[in-house]
């Protein structure tokens, strides 16, 4: 244990503190991973984004709240907490609805107007070579390289569609993919099926670690190896770094059998639109 003396006092370090590196555990790497994910997403949809000691504010005004979130980088200190304060400050007047993730349990919420929506385990698997055989018909592709914003429009589609996310139907193309993310090192993949566009994964490589960070796949292609497939292939984007994901129970067997592990639960919480 170190600690650093401010005038008589020790501060000890947690883990957790706005000095500490974030390097200092593969938690921490994940958090900063996923702040700069909601960044990009919130700033190429014309968002907003405010970064603060023990918060990151990102608002991307999506009709899915998924995409607007506040994403706690600090333990909260109590149901009074003045940074649930911030965060009510960030969203006031937002006439959609957002989230809140925290790495750790929180206290009750539901008094300031949040709803519990569930706890998403997180999953890593150490740095090791990647080896696999794609099942016949199997193929994956990078958005883009062929077919320009032309597949992202068809990964925001199946995102929609295999999630799914109803509240994104009829909503302007870009609410879930916004164009703005080319070229931001967000890399979107197509999972295909017999030639057909499937299934979608995305995953950002930032503060050591590959954070596997959206998927989902058309009910009627589930199961034929499709999912697996652009699971390997967003961990081969950097498999000298430990991969990582946020996922649900439905996933969670899937990333076991890739030899993920399962290392937590987060808490998410939901405060739909006014």
């Amino acid at each position: 244990m170190t600690a650093s003396t401010t005038g008589t006092q020790p501060t000890l370090e947690t883990g957790w503190l706005p000095t500490t590196p974030i390097g200092d555990s593969l938690l921490r790497r994940f958090v900063h991973n996923q702040a700069d994910v909601n960044e990009i997403l919130a700033r190429a949809a014309g968002g907003r984004v405010e970064r603060h000691d023990r918060v990151v504010l990102s608002d991307g005004g999506s009709h899915v709240a998924f995409f607007n979130q506040a994403l706690l980088t600090a333990p909260l200190l109590g149901s009074d907490d003045p940074i649930l304060d911030r965060v009510a400050g960030f969203f006031a007047g937002s006439d959609h609805p957002v989230t809140l993730l925290s790495v750790w349990p929180t206290p009750d919420l539901s008094p300031r107007g949040w709803s519990l929506i569930g706890h998403p385990a997180f999953v890593a698997r150490a740095p090791s070579p990647v080896s696999y055989r794609r099942r016949p018909g199997v193929d994956v592709r990078l958005a883009g390289e062929a077919n320009g914003r032309g597949d992202y429009v068809t990964a925001e589609r199946i995102a929609i569609d295999g999630f799914p996310l109803d509240e994104a139907e009829g909503a302007p193309p870009g609410t879930v993919l916004p164009a703005g993310i080319a070229g931001r090192g967000l890399e979107v993949r197509l999972g295909f099926l017999e030639g057909e566009p499937v299934a979608v994964g995305n995953v950002f490589v930032a503060h050591g670690v590959a954070n596997l960070c959206l998927a989902a796949t058309l009910a009627n292609a589930r199961r034929r190896g499709v999912w697996e497939a652009l699971a390997w292939e967003r961990v081969a984007t950097a498999p000298h770094l430990p991969a990582v994901a946020f996922t649900s129970d439905l996933s969670r067997p899937g990333f076991v059998r890739m030899g993920f592990l399962p290392i937590l639960r987060f808490t998410l919480w939901c405060r739909p639109a006014p």
